[in-house]
């Protein structure tokens, strides 16, 4: 009995203690659900979404994201995958606080029925990620993309609630002119 309460005091410790910054070395599932707000069709696809992010420096880190939907048009299965790969700076603000950025490769492509619609890009992200408090971090960005022919400026924000120091289920929303989309996530911090 011993045992268990110095290994229950000690996991609670250790929870309070890693907690003091947003962890910058994860990977993260998530369900994703996009709606296209200026569709001439009725087109919500959703699917699952799979990033990353990993300090390459105390302050720089690599980050990406691909993400695999569908809905159909008018009964024909249409998929919309994207893909984004980036290179970030993290500024530590305060204990609690961090302010970034991030230069980004994007890829989009729209496909169905033997036909498809491939753009890519780059997007610039400014952003703000914080621990509220020992285990709840919220994060806000904006984000500007630019593609073959469109490019569209996008507000994120979302929230982690961390069970442990590497297990955390959080939710997050983005919307700009053209779509927004909600997701539930699972993160693995390492």
């Amino acid at each position: 009995m011993k045992k268990l309460a110095l290994a229950v005091a000690l996991s609670v410790a250790s929870a309070g203690a890693f907690a003091a910054a947003p962890a910058w070395d994860f990977v993260q599932g998530s369900y994703v659900i996009t709606d296209f707000d200026e569709s001439d069709f009725s087109y919500e696809p959703d699917g699952f979404a799979f990033s990353g992010s990993k300090l390459v420096t105390d302050d720089v880190f690599v980050t990406a994201e691909y993400s695999m939907q569908e809905d159909d048009i008018l009964g024909i299965d249409v998929d919309l995958d994207m893909l984004t790969v980036g290179l970030g700076y993290r500024y530590a603000w305060s204990e609690k606080t961090d302010l970034f950025g991030i230069v980004s490769y994007e890829d989009v492509e729209l496909s169905g029925s033997g036909q498809s619609a491939d753009e890519d890009g780059f997007g610039l992200t400014a952003g703000v990620r914080s621990m509220v408090t020992d285990n709840i971090e919220v994060r806000g960005a904006v984000k500007y993309i630019d593609l073959d022919e469109d490019d569209d400026t996008s507000v994120l924000v979302g929230a982690d609630y961390f069970l442990s120091p590497i297990f955390a289920v959080g939710l997050s929303y983005e919307t700009s002119d053209d779509l927004s989309t909600f997701g539930i996530n699972a993160r693995y911090n390492f």
